[in-house]
């Protein structure tokens, strides 16, 4: 017999709770700061328990970063997902207005992705799911660029090439607004980025 239903959920809610403090603890003290005694006591369990569950601290935060992604981008697809799919235009809109919501312009968020970053660079693990995450999204920016290019009887366009200089582009601004949120508003931010893509999709022709 498999084990009990209630010892799966146990066990799904024991590791919930240590991923929501590793991204509380990564918020707090950074990439630096983190250590797995730090997460066990904002956890408020024993240093055994992390143990139990995760044989290094860095499968520990490839699933807090798994899981801070998967539920960003989930998100996003639901805001796309509540305008029609024929109207691939303003499909393309709910994903920027969600890229300028408040779930992202997060102080918090700005810090735990900043550690992530750093961590990549150390962990093959944490790397892997950046190259995972990233690659979900940029699927998501893909498929929505190329619907729209289709609706516009664009030709030969490049949708790879479109959704890395659009993720570029709300990249950057997302970062400048984290380091000063008087340097534009998200109002600004959504505009800009609207034309960016009417520029940009509107005119293309061949190759991007």
């Amino acid at each position: 017999m498999g084990e009990p239903k209630f010892n799966r959920r146990s066990a799904d809610d024991r590791r919930r709770l240590l991923i929501d403090a590793a991204l509380r603890c990564l918020a707090q003290h950074g990439a630096d700061g983190l250590s797995t005694r730090t997460i066990a006591a904002e956890a408020g369990v024993s240093l055994g328990l992390i143990n139990h569950y995760y044989r290094h601290k860095d499968d520990l935060i490839a699933d807090a970063y798994h899981s801070a992604a998967s539920e960003l981008l989930a998100a996003m697809q639901a805001e796309v997902d509540r305008v029609p799919a024929s109207d691939a235009r303003g499909r393309l809109s709910a994903f920027v207005r969600a890229s300028f919501s408040g779930q992202v312009l997060n102080p918090d968020l700005f810090k735990v992705w900043l550690a992530f970053w750093s961590l990549s660079t150390r962990s093959v693990r944490v790397q892997e799911v950046h190259d995972t995450t990233y690659g979900d999204y940029r699927s998501l920016l893909e498929r929505l660029l190329a619907d729209l290019a289709a609706a516009r009887g664009i030709e030969g366009f490049d949708a790879r090439l479109a959704a890395i200089g659009l993720s570029a582009l709300l990249d950057g601004l997302w970062l400048e607004w984290c380091l000063n949120a008087t340097t534009f508003t998200p109002d600004e931010g959504i505009a800009m980025t609207e034309r960016w893509i009417d520029g940009f999709v509107g005119t293309a022709t061949g190759h991007c």
